[in-house]
């Protein structure tokens, strides 16, 4: 698997040349919020949802501080 940026807000998954996952974020000032994370019905449940986000607070830690959904809180390890 390989997990790239695509744009400053876009953190993308692919596994074997196809893109099977998406991040999506909005970032002002040191601000960074999570708008949306889709992986492909295919490619659930093997992990890609976390390795997404784990690369999302490698590039930007103060993410996981506010994070109010429990469904992302477990997937950080915060819950």
């Amino acid at each position: 698997m390989k997990i790239d940026w695509q744009s400053d807000h876009a953190l993308c998954a692919w596994i074997d040349g196809q893109q099977v996952a998406m991040l999506d974020i909005s970032q002002e000032a040191d601000d960074v919020t999570v708008n949306m994370l889709f992986v492909k019905p295919p490619f659930r449940r093997r992990g890609i949802g976390r390795a997404l986000l784990q690369q999302l607070l490698l590039c930007h830690p103060q993410a996981g501080l506010v994070c109010s959904d429990p469904r992302l809180r477990a997937l950080l390890g915060k819950a």
